[in-house]
């Protein structure tokens, strides 16, 4: 059987499931910050329709329809198992504004109409050209004027080094039909190649951190990414020409720091200095050994001065990053260091800014409401004049420092009376799987007392009665002090972003 056809494929996930979550930088507020920054103007949030390609069981798509209750959500993909899985969870959660159909991209039907944001992750790379093609198409004809692609997939040259892992697991399993004798020689093979040995160079140390990555990883994403055919990365300009052939063109990367040259080498920030913007992006990858992109395209004829520029920020809220809540948590310095150094006014002024938003972590703050608060010093400072705070901000977002939102998460890090968490991660904290927060972030959190209370937070019930369903598993004698651990944990939930405000 053909490896890359439909069967193949629904044979391969009724085999071995992919165990799917929530990614953040597909969610299409995110898409739409990304396009404000750059100048376009793209359909509102909060009633736009949304359709994911290769949705398998929703994972990504439910917390979204979650969270914007206004919008419209279509999922589609090839697996029955994936898409009755799905179809559970809707019902198990009572969502009404999310669809899952069970149907090849090339054949969803037209009476769907045309969505403003079109999500395709985990899709370009896995799938043969013709459905490369058909993806393009499909969002040539279906997607809103004005509205932005989300394509996500493997490139080169940092895929030259997996390449060559995915090849020798396949040559050590190749005759072999069961899937998960499939799996289990394959996770041997990655974790004999990990362990060190005789090699012809040191950079043989390239692939054995590859092999022992591997083996770490979950049975579906060996399964399905590393020993998965076809899986065929791409170098990003040929991406990037693929995309054009079909009328579309390259916004930025879904994560503004991922388009930075942030970190990159003096030589080769002077080399790659007055290219043109997508034959920057390439030298970037380069540059980075990047392995894996998450792009951002809108229709060519909106993309033709494609620039970010500070003076967008000032409308927007902004919130920490997560790699700022983790330099924290590590006692790591707030700024990241690989930015080039501020004058000592604008570092003094950025540094009050990040600590302001690590106070009300992880609720996002209006620029304006920063400006007012850190207004600029008139004067000059070493014979340069003050910056905005928004520019700062701007900085601090390609830096990956803080996150800028358009429409930003409904969110409190304070408890109410009756906290009140999303259906999805309620309905997620029941199954003890990965929980998605307000920030559209996978979250893990133990299993044992703080998921059986993080279940129970649907808004109706106080902390006596939170402690009526849960006081017992907690172990603690003294009604007082339990009511103080519950404190405690549902505080914590609101810091990691989990309670609706």
């Amino acid at each position: 059987m053909d490896p890359s056809n439909n069967e193949a494929l629904i044979e391969k996930y009724g085999a071995v499931a992919y165990a799917t979550q929530s990614n953040a930088q597909s969610h299409p507020e995110r898409l739409a910050t990304v396009a404000s920054l750059h100048g376009l103007s793209p359909p509102p949030v909060a009633t736009c329709r949304v359709l994911e390609v290769g949705c398998g069981d929703g994972a990504n798509l439910l917390p979204m329809a979650a969270g914007l209750p206004d919008a419209s959500f279509v999922g589609c993909d090839l697996s029955p198992q994936a898409i009755a899985l799905g179809r559970e969870a809707i019902a198990a959660t009572g969502l009404t504004n999310v669809t899952l159909v069970e149907s090849d991209l090339r054949e969803l039907p037209e009476s769907l109409g045309e969505f403003d944001y079109i999500i395709a992750h985990g899709l370009y790379s896995w799938v043969p050209p013709a459905v490369r093609d058909a993806l393009f198409a499909l969002a040539a004809r279906r997607l809103s004027s004005n509205g932005l692609l989300f394509v996500s997939y493997n490139v080169y040259p940092g895929c030259h080094v997996r390449q060559a892992a995915w090849e020798i697991m396949r040559y050590h399993i190749r005759g072999i039909e069961d899937a998960r004798t499939r799996l289990d020689a394959a996770r041997t093979l990655a974790s004999a190649m990990a362990e060190p040995g005789i090699a012809q160079d040191e950079t043989d140390g390239l692939l054995r951190r590859e092999f022992a990555r591997i083996a770490t990883q979950t049975d579906g994403s060996i399964y399905h990414d590393d020993l998965g055919v076809p899986n065929d990365p791409v170098y990003f300009h040929e991406f990037a020409a693929h995309a054009r052939r079909h009328g579309f063109t390259f916004v930025s990367e879904a994560k503004p720091f991922n388009s930075s040259s942030l970190g990159v080498a003096p030589s080769m920030q002077r080399l790659i200095a007055g290219l043109d913007r997508l034959e920057r992006e390439q030298y970037l990858d380069f540059a980075s050994v990047r392995r894996f992109r998450q792009s951002v395209l809108c229709r060519s004829e909106w993309g033709a001065a494609l620039a970010p520029t500070p003076e967008r920020v000032a409308q927007m809220h902004v919130a920490v990053s997560h790699s700022l809540m983790s330099a924290v948590w590590r006692d790591k310095p707030l700024v990241n260091p690989v930015r080039p150094p501020l004058e000592p006014g604008d570092a003094t002024r950025l540094q009050s800014a990040l600590t302001r938003l690590l106070q009300v972590l992880p609720r996002a703050l209006p620029v304006s409401e920063l400006e007012s608060s850190l207004a600029a010093n008139p004067g000059a400072m070493h014979g340069k004049p003050a910056r905005s705070v928004g520019a700062l901000l701007f900085e601090a977002c390609l830096a990956d420092e803080v996150v800028l939102h358009v429409q930003p998460p409904r969110l409190s890090e304070i408890a109410s009376e009756r906290p009140l968490a999303s259906p999805v991660t309620r309905w997620q904290a029941r199954r003890g799987i990965t929980l998605t927060n307000l920030c559209y972030e996978p979250m893990k959190i133990p299993e044992g007392p703080p998921r059986a209370l993080l279940a129970l937070l649907d808004g109706t019930r106080t902390s006596a009665e939170l402690d009526a369903a849960v006081g017992a598993a907690l172990g603690v004698d003294d009604p007082a002090a339990r009511r103080q651990c519950i404190a405690g944990y549902v505080r914590e939930f609101g810091r990691l972003g989990f309670l609706i405000r």
